[in-house]
């Protein structure tokens, strides 16, 4: 093999590593805000609210609450 060869080999190796990182790796934890509890949609879990009673403003399902772990 040449060098060419070499480090188009390698770059694609770093380039794969680096999507599944990006997409499978550590993600942050959602935490209450201000002690509070953290209410979020099952379907859409960017919704959030410290609201029990609201509902999800794009599907309207009602917002459970969040115990801190992303599924």
């Amino acid at each position: 093999m040449d060098i060419t060869q070499i480090m188009v080999t390698i770059s694609g190796i770093i380039l794969i590593g680096l999507t599944l990182w990006f997409f499978f790796g550590k993600r942050a934890e959602h935490k209450s805000i201000g002690g509070t509890e953290l209410y979020t949609c099952p379907m859409h879990p960017w919704i959030t609210s410290n609201d029990p009673t609201a509902d999800c403003s794009i599907c309207g399902m009602k917002l459970v609450r969040n115990d801190g772990t992303i599924k």
